[in-house]
């Protein structure tokens, strides 16, 4: 029995969890970043290749539905309980704080990466 010494990786590093956008003018493909995402607030990305700006749109009517319902399901009501356990708004906050930005913005990024996708603005 060998034992395999090169640790090649069998995936693509930066492919399944940074997501690819694909410009809508030059169909160039170039991955959502930390940076693209935070310089990014309202969905107005520049293609790299063609300095052009895109938006995103969801090409499904049930993902802002389905993020929605997760926020309050998995944070909200969470928060309240423990609000009303510990009669302590400071616990409740602090929960639903480090769950935005542990979970909800992380998931946000993600599905911007692989459910939405880049359409060219309307000129007037």
């Amino acid at each position: 029995m060998s034992i395999q010494t090169d640790h090649i990786f069998s995936h693509s590093l930066s492919s399944p969890t940074r997501g690819k956008l694909i410009c809508p003018h030059c169909h160039y493909s170039f991955p959502l970043t930390w940076y693209r995402y935070w310089s990014a607030p309202l969905g107005n990305y520049c293609c790299p290749q063609c300095k052009r700006v895109s938006h995103l749109k969801a090409n499904s009517a049930w993902i802002l539905p389905l993020q929605i319902t997760g926020i309050i399901l998995g944070l909200g009501i969470p928060s309240f309980f423990l609000i009303y356990i510990f009669h302590h708004l400071f616990i409740g906050g602090a929960f639903l704080l480090f769950g935005i930005l542990g979970i909800v913005i992380p998931l946000d990024k993600w599905i911007d990466g692989n459910f939405k996708k880049l359409k060219a603005r309307k000129t007037k």
